[in-house]
């Protein structure tokens, strides 16, 4: 018995093996790039988050009082231990994300200036000076540099992402406590308002 192959009414069973076949690696390369791509916006979350929990420790050391600069600076590079699961940038941090820069300053415009600006020395309070502690209320700190190597797209020599690294300003404001609540009332309370009335 003789099939026809092709033609009309040939054997067509197998034909789209080929076009499946091909499109494999397509979505494989695609499947890398999204795999790869992803890699620099997940380290930038992770040291943004750094920066974030740096930043508020720092500000809860800014009391005023003296030592508080030298207390705050410690807090933002000492009290957590913030770590990155996707730098591979063999750094001699291993997976640690340390905050190498940390400045105050006695303004919230100065620290949002400078929070915009990589965290520069302009206008920021000079540690040891004369009534420093007293004066810093805002801090900004800016983490290390770091980079997430590519694993799946060697091309056109994307081998790594650019630096990533982040900043956050902080500050302790003040508001309003120990005030109570208004319009809080007791439904069991009788018309006078002194003593409640107790049904049985």
């Amino acid at each position: 018995m003789k099939r026809q192959l092709f033609g009309p009414g040939g054997d067509k069973s197998g034909a789209v093996a080929a076009t499946v076949g091909l499109s494999l690696f397509a979505l494989g390369a695609a499947g890398g790039i999204a795999f790869d791509f992803a890699r620099p916006a997940t380290l930038d979350t992770e040291m943004q988050t750094a920066a974030d929990q740096a930043a508020l420790a720092a500000a809860t050391q800014l009391d005023k009082e003296p030592g508080a600069i030298a207390r705050a600076t410690a807090a933002a590079q000492g009290l957590l231990a913030n770590q990155t699961l996707l730098a591979n940038d063999n750094n001699a941090a291993n997976m640690s994300i340390n905050v190498p820069t940390v400045l105050f300053y006695a303004t919230k415009a100065d620290a949002e200036a400078a929070n915009a600006t990589n965290c520069p020395t302009a206008n920021a309070i000079a540690p040891g000076a004369t009534g420093a502690d007293a004066a810093a209320k805002f801090v900004c700190v800016r983490t290390m540099d770091r980079v997430a190597n590519y694993a799946l797209t060697p091309i056109a020599a994307a081998f790594r992402s650019n630096d990533v690294s982040a900043m956050a300003v902080a500050g302790l404001g003040s508001a309003i406590c120990k005030i109570p609540p208004l319009l809080m009332c007791n439904p069991q309370e009788d018309d006078g308002g002194l003593s409640p009335n107790i049904k049985n």
